[in-house]
């Protein structure tokens, strides 16, 4: 491996300032992947929606995952007009030409001034955040971090990786190199020639790379950073585009020598699945969830069910947001007359909401999202509680409630929804939760948490005494409907992240737990 094959210039920006307002072989029990409801927060979909951003200036809007007409938050920031919008999980990056601005809902609505797009800069989507590539140029962008890496070879990808590296697939003096830059180092730790100049994807939670393989047959996985060979498939033809399932399970892969596209696990490599159509595909988009995707094959989009082999067409264009799979089956698209909504059967309903803006997957913050109403002091109970009627058809059930300051002669507050993030829960909803840390010490969850957080799981930390009377605090993720959709979970927990999780049992409505 020679390292001195690509000079490099690295700046690392370790924080963002200025605001402006696993590889390896799976276990014998591995489950089926997750998908659907049970992927991204055991039994509810509230954290996940999509968020619209306007092109010519406005407010942005939080909308219902199942419900796209249903806005569940509206924006006060005036986000000016943007050329275009790119998701980055729980953030997105407006670009205004070269200008760029991270736009984050929580903590607070803000936007956060990043570096400037390198001119001519192409957008590549990953799992772990996006990059911006022009010529030898890459800024690499994530929720929390920017890099910037200027390449001795023309840059052909470019993703951010798991701990804070910069992957990419740059045209080196022997041909196309794989090559990892560590955080703040300046040379790449490794590079590693692969003959091939794409299509590559990022997988394993930003841990590992796919690419085709040498043969030009079939896939190939690398680690990361040693850029060894790890695994690989064959596909009957050199891959065309490449896709990773939300959950990371799976591998999709089209080729124009096996028009359609072909479903691989990446834990075994074995091929679970296809799907065919006339036309080479060029472009695969997984949905949300995972148990359904779009394609492109550069004149007709399709839709179609991981794994099975049904195609469908789908109506209206191809854009950079949209089509969107949805859960469900659903199909979220842009046709002549509007959005609309390409339900399994063939039926398309409308989508009331502005056909021209940016509607970008997006998953919300530990808090979900609060409409409030204002009441003057010397308003009356009755006041505030028409104020709060008149929300209800906004905000989902169980989501709203009333919060007094001062004194009430004969009735006590409402106080209903999520707590205060990382406040203990002290109850829970019925279900099967997988525990994955316990602890004396509440601050000792923190980083674990954040951990399980950026890729989408749903967290809760539970205060409960033992035996002996000592208070213990543990790390919870679901809840789940079933104790095996629990125990999958908690495999996967294993598998992907090294925690050795165990299943909790919550019953009843709400079992008070008094420490």
């Amino acid at each position: 491996m020679n390292c001195a094959k690509l000079p490099v210039a690295l700046l690392l920006l370790p924080g963002i300032g200025g605001v402006s307002g696993a590889c390896g072989s799976p276990p014998e029990d591995q489950p089926d992947p997750l998908e659907g409801v049970a992927l991204v927060s055991g039994s509810s979909l509230e954290r996940y929606g999509l968020l619209v951003i306007p092109r010519d200036g406005g407010v942005a809007q939080f909308r219902s995952i199942e419900s796209p007409s249903a806005v569940r938050w509206t924006g006060r920031l005036s986000l000016g007009s943007v050329t275009a919008a790119h998701s980055l999980g729980s953030a997105v990056v407006l670009q205004r030409g070269r200008r760029l601005h991270l736009y984050a809902t929580s903590p607070v609505e803000a936007e956060t001034p990043l570096p400037d797009a390198p001119a001519a800069g192409r957008w590549i989507p990953s799992p772990s955040g996006g990059a911006f590539v022009s010529g030898e140029r890459i800024l690499a962008i994530t929720a929390t971090r920017t890099a910037e890496v200027s390449a001795g070879g023309a840059v052909h990808w470019a993703a951010p990786a798991a701990g804070d590296r910069v992957v990419a697939l740059v045209e080196g003096a022997g041909g196309p190199e794989l090559a990892v830059w560590e955080a703040g180092e300046s040379q790449p730790a490794a590079t590693r020639t692969i003959g091939t100049s794409g299509p590559v994807a990022l997988a394993g939670w930003g841990r590992t790379i796919v690419t085709a393989s040498e043969d030009g047959r079939g896939l190939t996985e690398w680690s990361i950073p040693e850029l060894e060979a790890a695994e690989g498939a064959e596909i009957g033809g050199a891959p065309s585009a490449l896709a990773i399932s939300p959950s990371q399970h799976r591998v999709f892969a089209a080729s124009p020598d096996r028009p359609g596209f072909t479903v691989i696990d990446r834990y075994d490599w074995r091929e679970v699945g296809s799907s065919r159509v006339e036309a080479p595909l060029e472009t695969l988009r997984p949905g949300m969830t995972g148990d359904r995707l779009v394609a492109w094959d550069g004149s007709k989009a399709w839709s179609a069910r991981a794994g099975e082999a049904g195609l469908n067409a789908v109506p209206g264009e191809w854009r950079a947001d949209l089509p969107l799979a949805l859960p469900g089956g659903a199909v979220l698209v842009s046709t002549e007359s509007g959005l609309g909504l390409l339900r399994p059967d063939g039926d398309v309903t409308a989508v009331e909401g502005p056909p021209d803006a940016w509607w970008l997957p997006f998953r919300w913050g530990r808090r979900l999202p609060v409409a409030s109403a204002a009441v003057v002091p010397e308003d009356t109970l009755e006041d505030a509680e028409e104020a709060l009627d008149a929300l209800a058809d906004s905000v989902p059930p169980g989501r709203i409630g009333l919060l007094t300051v001062g004194r009430t002669s004969n009735r006590s507050p409402q106080i209903l929804g999520d707590p205060v993030p990382g406040d203990p829960l002290q109850e829970l909803p019925a279900g099967y939760y997988a525990v994955a840390q316990s602890s004396r010490q509440l601050g000792t969850l923190g980083q674990r948490r954040e951990l399980l957080d950026g890729p989408g799981y749903s967290t809760h930390v539970l205060r409960r005494m033992d035996a002996a009377g000592d208070i213990w605090y543990r790390l919870l993720v679901g809840p789940y409907e079933t104790r095996p959709e629990a125990e999958r979970a908690s495999l996967e927990l294993r598998r992907e992240r090294g925690i050795d999780a165990w299943i909790h049992e919550e019953g009843g409505p709400a079992v008070r737990r008094d420490p």
